[in-house]
């Protein structure tokens, strides 16, 4: 409906401007020459075609100076200098062309002919302008649920939300006041809203003006900006939402605005990284790419990315045919000519593994497929092992006799020092790809990272939830800290580790400080427009199983060193006696084959000599069954 709607508006100004410039025509003429009799001749026979001629010219001006494409309900001083531009080119090309063909006219008829044309077209886009101000005004008062808004921020893209506000009624929002730090802008009015001050202002007019919202109208400002401006207004009762030119937009006008939510990202305390991608291309491009766990949220994302920077075919190797099945209509519609196929099978299965590489030859694997989920693997500890490392070992395996080019596995903080089995298990996992590296053309690398914001089994969904649902808001305990990323963030990290890998490394990012869990509770809460403890409660629940209160990203054995990206570092490998590492894996499949979880623990303990784990009770999920059964 908004396309039609611009469709006429456009049609209308360019029938406004015909007639403008019929007009412009006539009253050139008829001021220079009087009416028609005292008017030369051959003026007189031509003036229909002065009246074409000139129509079209401003046609095609206004055209050139992109007049038409402006929406006119956000008129201002940059759109008449356009049509000035637009009005101005014509006059200078009649005068010329006078010149060229010797049509005698007179230059005062084109200087007036010319100032008609500027004053009609003008006037008809201020009368656009304000019937639609009227018919704002008409809708907003009939729309009793309006929000009053305070507009943060009093540049560019703040005036240009106000302009938006009062001319859009669908937005449902009006602009009662604008906060700015710039203390020599109090007092000023923007389209009529006032600058009420600087932030330490704030609380006093979301008072005084009764506003229900804050809107951040600042195209770039800090994490910590954005985290703070958030706590203080839902201190006050208002969510914020920012408004500006998003990240992820190829035209960057301000035309192309939008009103977008904070996300929990924006609230992280550091700024996102951004890493050089340069690299990742010349590694993807024209090459077949293998996803295990590709349906999950990092391997769908590695799938995104891959496809992005041109890889030749894509593989998305899952187990979860619902997983499958989503991910391939998404990419049906975002990327419809990638050649990309969804094939189910899980790690475990060697034989499945290997008909899918012989099929496919990929060059590049991703290994995401894992099971991450730490208290569901504590009650599970032999699903973890076979899963994580058995899998592991299963694709690696496969890749290297497939003769891929680079294997890349997605490890994880909790593999460092591990307490419980999940971690445990990654750390083998790890262990067994520095093992193959060198035995092959394959280059094994692996990737830690810590926990990724918005993925499946995080906390982020799970405190969503809970606030969604009224509270309380449940924390293992008050200094409970982890390293956060978002996925975007995760995915460049791994793919860039893949450009750089040359075989044996364990990439690890820098990724500022912890995160406290109690603030993170905190901040999502806020960002709903609730305040903490007032409106939802904490509750400390206490340690679950296999839980630190701290994450750690390198062994204290590890010798950690920069590459050439500042955010990305390399551990070099630990000394390990491979010699054993076959028996030990042999003794912890045997543990598995007896379904006996004290062997099992006592198997892993023999292999990742850091891992510290008071073993828990069977539970019914992974009762024993003394039957000895194949992995």
């Amino acid at each position: 409906m908004k396309k039609l709607h611009r469709v006429f508006s456009t049609t209308g100004l360019i029938l406004w401007d015909i007639l403008s410039a019929v007009l412009s025509v006539y009253g050139g003429f008829r001021l220079k020459f009087g009416v028609y009799p005292s008017m030369p001749a051959h003026f007189a026979r031509s003036l229909l075609l002065y009246m074409a001629v000139i129509a079209g010219m401003i046609i095609l001006g206004n055209l050139l100076f992109d007049c038409y494409n402006t929406l006119w309900k956000y008129v201002g001083v940059s759109e008449f200098f356009r049509l000035a531009c637009s009005v101005g080119t014509i006059c200078v090309v009649i005068l010329l062309l006078d010149r060229i063909f010797l049509l005698r006219l007179p230059a005062t008829v084109v200087v007036i002919m010319s100032a008609f044309l500027l004053l009609f077209t003008a006037f008809g886009r201020l009368v656009a302008y304000f019937f639609q101000m009227i018919h704002v005004k008409f809708i907003t008062w009939r729309q009793k649920e309006t929000k009053r808004v305070l507009i943060y921020g009093a540049g560019s893209v703040g005036s240009h939300l106000v302009q938006e506000l009062k001319s859009d009624p669908d937005m449902k929002r009006k602009p009662v006041a604008i906060i700015d730090d710039d203390l020599g802008m109090k007092g000023v009015r923007i389209n009529g809203v006032k600058v009420v001050g600087p932030r330490k202002e704030l609380e006093e007019a979301i008072q005084d003006y009764h506003v229900k919202e804050v809107i951040l109208a600042i195209n770039h400002v800090s994490q910590d900006f954005v985290a703070q401006l958030v706590r203080d207004c839902a201190d006050l009762g208002c969510p914020v939402m920012r408004y500006g030119v998003m990240d992820d937009m190829k035209e960057k006008s301000l035309e192309n605005a939008r009103l977008a939510t904070i996300h929990l990202e924006d609230l992280l305390r550091r700024d996102s990284i951004t890493l050089n991608m340069d690299a990742v291309r010349d590694f993807i491009k024209d090459k077949t790419v293998l996803v295990t766990g590709g349906a999950g949220s990092i391997g769908s994302e590695l799938c995104r990315q891959a496809l992005k920077f041109g890889a030749k075919k894509l593989i998305i190797f899952d187990f979860n045919e619902n997983g499958l099945f989503d991910i391939d209509n998404e990419f049906k519609k975002s990327f419809p000519k990638a050649d990309y196929e969804t094939v189910l099978g899980s790690i475990r299965d060697r034989a499945r593994l290997e008909n899918v590489f012989h099929t496919y030859n990929p060059q590049v694997v991703f290994h995401a497929a894992a099971h991450k989920h730490v208290p569901m693997m504590e009650l599970n500890p032999r699903e973890a092992v076979k899963n994580n490392v058995f899998g592991t070992i299963n694709t690696a395996y496969t890749a290297m006799k497939f003769h891929a080019e680079k294997f890349i596995l997605i490890s994880t903080d909790k593999a460092v020092n591990p307490t419980n089995i999940m971690g445990a298990s990654k750390r083998i996992a790890e262990l067994a790809i520095q093992r193959l590296e060198g035995k092959s053309n394959t280059s094994f690398a692996a990737v830690r990272f810590g926990n990724v914001l918005g993925s499946n089994g995080s906390v982020v969904p799970f405190f969503r939830k809970q606030i969604e649902e009224g509270g309380p808001v449940t924390v293992t305990h008050p200094d409970m800290r982890r390293y956060f990323m978002t996925i975007p963030e995760a995915v460049q990290l791994v793919m860039e580790a893949g450009a750089m890998a040359s075989g044996g490394e364990i990439f690890v990012l820098d990724m500022g400080d912890p995160v406290r869990i109690y603030d993170l509770a905190c901040d999502m809460i806020r960002l709903m427009g609730l305040q903490p403890e007032r409106d939802i409660k904490i509750v400390y629940t206490g340690l679950r199983p296999g839980e630190k209160l701290f994450e750690e990203l390198s062994l204290q054995e590890e010798d950690v060193t920069k590459t050439n990206n500042s955010k990305i570092y390399i551990c070099a490998p630990v000394k390990e006696d491979f010699d054993n590492f076959a028996h030990q894996l042999g003794k912890l499949r045997d543990a598995l084959i007896d379904q006996n979880n004290e062997e099992l623990f006592q198997a892993v303990g023999e292999i990742v000599s850091t891992f510290h784990h008071k073993p828990l009770p069977d539970k019914t999920k992974d009762s024993p069954n003394k039957s000895k059964k194949q992995i």
